[in-house]
């Protein structure tokens, strides 16, 4: 993660991906919100791989995470200078 998430709290060394995922979502300046989905796609997916390295079977977190993936790709969609940094 860059410099830009050093404002969200840490747990165990990484910045939670729920914080991140919601930085994204509620950014309203669209220069800053490709970086924002970026970091938040990079939680998102260190910590699905977390959670299958140590072979947790977390369904709801696992769902959690597909779903916020999923939205963050709509909204780049949504916003083309976001879909282009990122």
């Amino acid at each position: 993660m860059n410099g830009s998430t050093s404002q969200f709290q840490e747990i165990d060394g990484r910045v939670s991906w729920k914080a991140l995922y919601d930085a994204a979502i509620n950014e309203r300046d669209t220069t800053a919100l490709s970086q924002r989905i970026v970091d938040a796609q990079k939680a998102i997916a260190e910590c699905a791989l977390a959670l299958l390295q140590a072979n947790i079977d977390n369904k709801v977190e696992r769902r959690n995470l597909t779903k916020a993936h999923l939205f963050l790709e709509k909204l780049k969609r949504l916003y083309p200078l976001a879909k282009d940094a990122a």
